[in-house]
């Protein structure tokens, strides 16, 4: 609960995910309120936490620690219009307006991230070596405590340096809804543990892993390794004080190697003052490779040389791009089709089949395994819209071009920055497959004029197999087009001055800075995006007058008049966009936009319907009208537009959940 009287705001973690990042919150914390004056506050077990095993606090802390830092669920929610995310003051050159917001009582949210929170103001002193004091504040109940002790006279036992091994397996590989996603960063192959076991066979060895099989393997090759089991009992613990003491124990550890992403590991390594190691640090590239070729060799036996087939289907997403990138497409192709024969029912497997499939030319049986990967329920929604895009790409080699525009849209307005998304819109765009008009006006030229690297993160197909030049940066489209992407991150970048300034800048070097329609008419609308209204209308009149035939100029004049409170201005330019394109849905949203602004809910329902009839790919377009309805008392408008964008994008939930509250206050 907070504390009465307390004048000064504090900062307060939260978490939904396991336990090695919620410690990684309490102790950012911890540093933080100790640094600012302050206490600190933890919503250990929020709404929608994804940890079940979690949700009993008393199972790792003592009661009065509890009482004194913990904050319920209902208590942190009333201070929401006082607290602000940590990510506000990573912009700041000093901690000024830090302190003045705590000083006011506003709070400090940390909910996010795997690393030690350090801002930009904050220099000098390494925040890392102090994290195991922090620990030592926390308060743990008694029978943690004693264990703890118990493993520290254990550890020190041991003969020399001490190497801790983490394997990231169990949840992942054998648990809805983890299962169904691949984790590249998180999962390392048994042979790459091996291989450094052999490189290290005089040090004292401890591997930590919730997949017994996994253990008892490297155990068998590799006699001077230990368990958990062979340290102390742990078999009377509870799971989630088995897995701090775990974690307790690996922070003992003179050096710990893990996977590129585990929150487990990393909250280990921050408790002894290192930093973890991963295999990339500490093996050269030739026995990285050797590694991976005993990994391939295993995956010719067959799934039976693996746990399970979802375990060989996760080792197979780190293996198959090594075979894309050498020329073993087919290689890639044959393993993952004994996966999928062997049962596996992972999620992604059928996308990452696809895949292969196109690299090969087998665009039909690509398009079926697309097809089975949107269709799985279990589909994590990233991999939806990759499968969306990717099934465009197939659309398009197979001369279904209109099924391949609708498939991408539906996707792009999902995650218009999602790199799939990114590189299927670039193939299409340069083989003008995608192409301004009915279903998308956007300004090709501006599109153009915007370049990324290359995308190799989070990412099923490989950029250099569909497009051999840059890929396009897309965002240009959702700043156009601000009401209909649904991602959170494009929702940030709109409102992020500084992205759009240097969007601004990029596109006005050169001949792109020419008056007329692309990008100099794009920079008014950024203007006005940014609220720089009147140097805006006076860019785009200009470009107006240079292009007076181009539909997107006018319809920018619109929309910086319609920001300006001139709605007939704005609706007299939406007119000439009509002429120039009368079956636009945008249009015709647009124009149902500016009359809702001018109070004319006849005007905008009449444009509104309009456009609706006219769209099939853009989601947020009926949301918008739905809510529309809604405000205007018609449940029934409201709730057929609600179900029209759930036809198109059925992955979100939000639309059915949106319907189902309306049904109930009809009741």
């Amino acid at each position: 609960m907070p504390r009465t009287g307390q004048s000064r705001g504090f900062f307060i973690g939260l978490r939904r995910d396991q336990l090695g990042a919620r410690l990684l919150m309490m102790l950012n914390s911890m540093r933080l309120a100790e640094d600012y004056e302050t206490d600190f506050r933890i919503n250990w077990f929020p709404r929608g936490a994804a940890a079940p095993k979690l949700d009993t606090p008393l199972d790792l802390f003592d009661p009065a620690f509890i009482d004194r830092h913990f904050i319920a669920n209902e208590d942190f929610e009333e201070l929401s219009a006082i607290t602000k995310p940590i990510e506000s003051f990573r912009r700041d050159s000093d901690p000024g307006r830090l302190n003045a917001h705590l000083a006011g009582g506003g709070h400090v949210l940390l909910d996010e991230g795997f690393e030690i929170e350090r801002l930009p103001f904050e220099t000098g002193e390494d925040h890392q070596d102090r994290f195991r004091t922090f620990l030592s504040r926390i308060g743990f109940n008694h029978s943690v405590k004693a264990h703890m002790a118990e493993i520290e006279g254990a550890m020190a036992a041991l003969p020399g340096p001490v190497i801790a091994y983490h394997i990231r397996r169990g949840d992942i590989l054998n648990e809805a809804p983890w299962k169904h996603k691949e984790w590249p960063s998180k999962i390392e192959p048994d042979e790459l543990y091996s291989a450094y076991l052999t490189k290290n066979p005089g040090a004292a060895a401890l591997v930590f892993s919730d997949q017994a099989e996994s253990i008892a393997g490297l155990m068998a090759a590799h006699p001077q390794l230990r368990s958990m089991a062979d340290l102390v009992d742990l078999s009377h613990c509870k799971p989630v004080q088995r897995d701090f003491l775990e974690l307790y124990t690996m922070s003992l550890a003179s050096q710990i190697i893990a996977p590129p992403v585990s929150a487990f590991s990393r909250a280990a390594a921050r408790l002894s003052g290192q930093e973890r190691k991963c295999f990339h640090e500490v093996m050269e590239l030739e026995e990285r490779d050797r590694a991976y070729a005993s990994t391939i060799a295993r995956f010719h036996k067959g799934v039976a040389a693996f746990i399970t087939p979802s375990e060989a289907a996760h080792i197979y997403v780190k293996v198959a791009r090594r075979l894309q990138v050498s020329g073993r497409e087919e290689d890639a192709w044959k393993f993952a089709d004994k996966i999928l024969t062997a049962g596996a029912d992972n999620a992604f497997l059928p996308l990452l089949q696809a895949a292969n499939c196109i690299y090969l030319n087998k665009w039909d049986e690509a398009l079926a395994h697309v097809q089975t990967a949107i269709e799985d329920p279990n589909q994590w929604q990233e991999n939806y819209v990759s499968a969306l895009a990717i099934r465009a790409h197939i659309l398009g080699a197979l001369g279904k071009a209109v099924q391949a525009r609708n498939s991408f849209l539906k996707g792009f307005w999902q995650k218009p920055s999602l790199p799939d998304v990114t590189v299927v819109g670039t193939f299409m765009i340069r083989r003008q497959r995608l192409r301004p008009g009915e279903a998308l006006p956007f300004d090709r030229e501006t599109v153009m004029a915007l370049q990324l690297g290359y995308q190799l993160h989070n990412i099923v197909l490989q950029q250099n197999k569909i497009i051999r030049a840059r890929a396009l940066d897309l965002s240009s489209i959702a700043v156009e087009w601000p009401w209909f992407a649904l991602d959170g991150k494009t929702q940030k970048m709109l409102n992020a001055k500084h992205a759009l300034k240097a969007m601004r800048a990029k596109l006005m070097e050169g001949d792109h800075a020419a008056p007329g329609a692309g990008p100099f008419s794009f920079c008014a609308l950024l203007d006005a995006r940014m609220g720089k209204l009147d140097k805006a209308l006076q860019q785009n009149t200009e470009a107006l007058e240079h292009a007076p035939q181009d539909q997107l100029v006018h319809k920018r004049q619109a929309e910086i008049l319609f920001l300006k409170g001139d709605h007939d201005g704005a609706l007299a330019q939406m007119e000439q966009c009509i002429a120039l394109g009368p079956n636009h849905a945008f249009w015709h949203f647009l124009i149902g936009v500016i009359h809702e602004g001018a109070g004319d809910s006849a005007g905008a329902d009449q444009s509104f319907e309009r456009a609706t009839a006219m769209d099939e790919t853009t989601a947020e377009l009926h949301a918008y009208v739905a809510e529309f309805h809604r405000n205007n008392g018609n449940e029934t408008a409201a709730i057929a537009a609600l179900d029209r964008a759930a036809r198109i994008a059925p992955n979100q939930k939000r639309y059915q959940n949106r319907r189902a509250r309306i049904l109930k206050k009809m009741q």
